[in-house]
């Protein structure tokens, strides 16, 4: 028998808009319950094979456009170096208009 590995094969836009789902999701659910603050991971950057530098301008994005009425602290949990310079950099940019941040 023989094993392997699939990985979805997904355009690029079509990630970026299950990565904000997913995000939205996250920060819907959390509210909701009341919860003050939220941990999330880097969606989609492992298996996924989704662009490090998109994910985070998306992430962050969705968090700062989030009507919350609870949360108050959304914390981007993730792993290495590259991944805390992409996230820094999302966090210090303005909004992302582009269209794979979903920005018109």
């Amino acid at each position: 028998m023989a094993l392997g590995l699939c990985r979805p094969t997904f355009g690029r836009l079509a990630y970026a808009e299950l990565v904000r789902r997913t995000t939205r999701s996250c920060l819907d659910v959390a509210d909701e319950l009341g919860c003050r603050s939220l941990a999330l991971p880097a969606f989609g950057t492992g298996v996924g094979g989704f662009p490090l530098g998109d994910c985070a301008r998306i992430m962050v994005d969705e968090a700062r456009i989030f009507p919350a009425e609870s949360l108050e602290h959304v914390i981007f949990a993730v792993y290495g170096s590259e991944a805390h310079e992409a996230f820094s950099s999302a966090l210090s940019s303005p909004p992302d208009s582009s269209p794979l941040a979903g920005g018109s």
